[in-house]
């Protein structure tokens, strides 16, 4: 081999290496975002949040109870943040949740011992147990998971667009 050819060939191997440090260089973000927001969640994914001591939630009696926690997206994460709120219920051992967002347009939900669940915004009136009982929410109030772990209640807390009849969740 003469030494030109020596030469080219050490460009060739310089070139490949510097152009496989440069995709490298621009890859890594794009796939250290794509795994980031695949594991945020989003649709579908659960995403259990603690939010009230089991003992402190009186048997029957709604409590309302904010959520926090960190949230996050593809680059940064912001701490204990408050996500929504979200009515808790005792029944035994068992809690029921009820989101406080109203279906209707987004107001916050409030509670009534002898009505029961009412938006101050538009009217809108629901059971003990959620469901609508008038006004011009299109459906009744969103339920979502919960689950006791140590004494501790913890929610699978999830957003529904609003004005709708459908519960479709959004991220």
């Amino acid at each position: 081999m003469s030494e030109k050819e020596g030469r080219r060939g050490a460009l060739k191997v310089l070139a490949i290496v510097s152009g496989a440090a440069a995709c490298g260089a621009i890859g890594a973000p794009g796939a250290k975002m794509l795994a980031a927001a695949a594991k945020s969640g989003g649709g579908g994914k659960e995403r259990w949040i603690r939010a009230a001591r089991l003992d402190a939630l009186e048997e029957g009696v709604p409590k309302r109870v904010a959520i926090i926690a960190d949230a996050r997206d593809a680059w940064t994460v912001e701490r204990s943040k408050e996500l929504g709120a979200v009515w808790l219920v005792r029944r035994g051992g068992n809690v029921e949740c009820l989101s406080a967002t109203c279906p209707h347009l987004g107001c916050t939900i409030g509670h009534d011992e002898k009505a029961g669940f009412f938006c101050p915004c538009h009217e809108s009136s629901f059971a003990p147990d959620g469901a609508r009982t008038s006004g011009p929410s299109p459906r009744a109030l969103d339920r979502l998971q919960t689950r006791v772990v140590d004494g501790a209640v913890e929610v699978d807390f999830r957003k529904f667009r609003q004005g709708i009849p459908e519960r479709i969740e959004i991220g």
